[in-house]
């Protein structure tokens, strides 16, 4: 009998075991999730392209960029990306200023992104440097349906841009838009004036995306993301897309600026002229923060992620992001932005 009960015994330790090696998965879908966003600061590789502006990037360019800089450049992104939010890191994050898929393979293949096994949504686009956006996701936590470079029509028809990267798909098991953005930023015209025409023209595309969006569906969940060249009060922001700093859910045609707070107290993702600009912010539906049950914006979790190693410590540029360049002197450092990020999770209505 004593070896029955031993067989027993050992039965339920393995189902118990077994069940205990589900829960990580299971539980990584029930926790808050992270989404990102960075702009990574001329992510080159070091090979002349012919079709773009990369001379600079190469061995023997203005900047010197060879294989080690590139690679402690990788490395570094890497670490930085890892540490978002949490330990695990991102569940999706857009990156802006990507050269091609080569080098979004190698930030994967980092060490410090190695485990993650994220996957990539990338497009080849206009811009002159040969500079993209792109987005990378868990396909634990996040499964696209469909995808599209959108591009922006732009009233000078020779001028080139990023797209607009619009992907869609299942978040935690909810229907979601994702929209990665970089937008040109304001120019000077001859007589010294700031000409944001440009800027208008990325925000009127990107709210013709998002009335489509709310017009099939009102309740759609969409979140936008991006360095959008601009501070959340610019006129193209607030007037054009329509994203303010108001959560109320009966404006629920507009977006709600999660980093309106951040630029009101002063704090910025991007340090130009002595101060720090709020250019990266996450913009997200009203239908994300209603309260009702599904996906949801954990409120207060817009954060700026700073620590210290991605900043000067002393001096003039004390607390600003460290980059890799100052115009061709090298610094040696991760990205002349911040990155941002918000959190997300599911909802659910409590058992009556």
């Amino acid at each position: 009998m004593r070896y029955g009960i031993k067989t027993i015994f050992l039965f339920f330790t393995f189902i118990t075991l077994t069940g205990c090696a589900r829960l990580p998965f299971a539980s990584e879908k029930r926790r808050p999730q992270t989404i990102a966003f960075y702009s990574v600061e001329r992510l080159h590789d070091t090979q002349n392209d012919p079709s773009i502006n990369d001379e600079a990037f190469t061995p023997e360019g203005d900047n010197q960029w060879t294989e080690e800089r590139y690679q402690t450049k990788i490395n570094n992104l890497a670490t930085v990306i890892a540490g978002i939010g949490e330990s695990t890191g991102p569940a999706i994050i857009g990156l802006s200023e990507v050269e091609n898929e080569q080098v979004l393979r190698d930030l994967l293949a980092a060490s410090p992104l190695r485990k993650a096994k994220y996957s990539i949504i990338h497009y080849d686009m206009p811009d002159e440097r040969g500079l993209d956006v792109a987005l990378l996701y868990k396909p634990s936590i996040f499964s696209p349906t469909a995808q599209q470079a959108i591009p922006i029509p732009f009233n000078d028809k020779n001028f080139k841009s990023r797209d607009i990267l619009q992907v869609q798909g299942e978040l935690l098991g909810e229907p979601v838009t994702i929209y990665v953005n970089h937008w040109p930023p304001a120019s000077r015209t001859r007589r010294g004036r700031q000409d944001d025409s440009n800027v208008r023209a990325a925000a009127a595309a990107l709210r013709q995306q998002v009335e489509a969006q709310q017009k099939e569906n009102k309740n759609a969940k969409i979140i936008a993301m991006g360095d959008f060249g601009v501070e959340p009060n610019a006129e193209a922001m607030q007037q054009v897309l329509q994203a303010t700093g108001r959560p109320n859910p009966y404006y629920d045609e507009e977006l709600f600026n999660t980093f309106y707070i951040h630029f009101v107290n002063g704090r910025g993702s991007y340090h130009s002229q002595g101060n720090l600009q709020m250019l990266d912010q996450i913009l997200i539906s009203k239908s994300l923060i209603d309260g009702n049950e599904g996906l949801q914006y954990v409120r207060g979790s817009a954060k700026i992620h700073d620590p210290e190693q991605i900043k000067f410590l002393f001096g003039k540029y004390k607390d600003t992001p460290r980059p890799t360049f100052s115009g061709s002197t090298y610094f040696g450092g991760y990205s002349d932005h911040y990155p941002v990020y918000i959190k997300v999770e599911r909802k659910r209505q409590p058992a009556l």
